[in-house]
């Protein structure tokens, strides 16, 4: 399905304009203003050492054409780790192309390696596409928890 060489790796601090591109065009998609995001902030929470936010990045014949960014939890009723999927995206001229498989595998393969029984992730409402996508990968609705929103402004 991938015509040339897709390849998966950690992101890097060079990525970050290719990160923000793909970033703010999800922004788009979701009917969002472009992310105030900054090489300092993109280093801080998805490249440095212990950053908090693991990012990976798909490339195709050395083009970053991809991503996907977790981060892992751990429910002390279950003592079950997990891990929240928080952004998922392809750019617009490699959809179709088994770039989302293979960075949802990606993430499916690191959470088997690190003990993560479940994956978690919010779709947007109008985004069929994506929800038929999931649903072929065997994700179902959760339907046993409401999502909250607190928002918190900054003073």
């Amino acid at each position: 399905m991938v015509s040339g060489e897709l390849s998966i790796r950690r992101a890097q601090a060079g990525d970050f304009p290719a990160v923000r591109r793909l970033a703010e065009a999800l922004a788009a998609h979701i009917e969002e203003p472009p992310p105030p995001l900054t090489l300092d902030r993109y280093v801080a929470f998805y490249v440095r050492e212990h950053a908090p936010v693991h990012l990976f990045v798909a490339l195709l014949d050395d083009r970053v054409v991809g991503l996907i960014a977790w981060i892992l939890t751990h429910e002390l009723y279950s003592a079950q780790a997990g891990m929240y999927i928080s952004d998922i995206a392809v750019h617009a001229d490699a959809r179709r192309k088994g770039v989302g498989s293979a960075l949802m595998t990606k993430a499916r393969e690191w959470a088997s390696d690190h003990g993560v029984t479940k994956l978690g992730w919010d779709v947007w409402k109008h985004n069929a596409s994506a929800m038929q996508f999931y649903a072929g990968l065997g994700a179902t609705v959760d339907t046993e928890a409401v999502p909250h929103l607190l928002r918190l402004t900054n003073r």
